[in-house]
């Protein structure tokens, strides 16, 4: 098993502690939200490991227009790593269990 794989599991398993705890401390039904609270978390761990998207064109755009230069714009690149891919694992398991409750 390698590095990211681990971080995967431990992330997941960490995340469905916190997120069960939290139930438990505000009144909420962990069932009904996990899922939510997963791909709220892998949406933000995607985006805050991503370079050269919007946000960054548009800071490049007005640094140009400050300076009157013409700046270089940065292309997309995403760096995810174990903890992304658990918040991923932990919102597909909570899918599957959320559906299962359901249906």
């Amino acid at each position: 098993m390698n590095k990211t794989a681990i971080w995967a599991i431990c992330t997941a398993t960490v995340m469905g502690l916190v997120v069960w705890t939290a139930s438990r401390l505000v009144p909420f039904s962990y069932n009904e939200y996990s899922f939510f609270i997963g791909l709220g978390a892998s949406i933000l761990l995607f985006f805050f490991s991503s370079s050269g998207g919007v946000f960054s064109r548009a800071a490049t755009m007005d640094a140009s227009e400050a300076v009157w230069k013409v700046q270089k714009v940065e292309k997309s690149k995403v760096k995810v790593g174990g903890v992304f891919y658990g918040a991923v694992l932990y919102t597909v398991i909570s899918l599957i269990f959320m559906i299962a409750l359901y249906f």
